[in-house]
């Protein structure tokens, strides 16, 4: 897993590009990155996981404290991309009525972060 930044076009806004698996192995890590940038003064986070093809109760539960934290920083959590069997994990867990989901890149730094 892998995960890369960009600054976002509003202030506290940042683009997270995750590639990779958010399985057991990598959503400790995963976790600690994105909260590092929200620490830093970030709490408006647009999360690209258009290269995540798998997730696990693990990565869902790396994205449900990513929230929480987002919320009581004043920000919250965009997805962009989600497809897939990640997609399904996060819709059968209901976890998609907690964030902001863009098929665009684009329009989520313009409309998001």
């Amino acid at each position: 897993m892998e995960v890369s930044f960009e600054p976002g076009s509003r202030p506290g806004g940042v683009l997270a590009t995750v590639v990779g698996d958010l399985d057991l192995y990598a959503s400790v890590e995963f976790c600690n990155l994105i909260v590092g940038k929200m620490r830093e003064g970030f709490p408006r986070v647009a999360l690209d996981v258009h290269a995540v093809s798998y997730l696990d109760s693990s990565g869902v539960g790396a994205i449900i404290r990513l929230v929480q934290l987002s919320r009581a920083l004043g920000g919250g959590i965009a997805l962009i991309g989600l497809n897939g069997t990640p997609r399904k994990v996060l819709e059968m867990s209901n976890i998609v009525s907690l964030v902001k989901l863009f098929t665009d890149k684009t329009l989520a730094l313009a409309e998001w972060c």
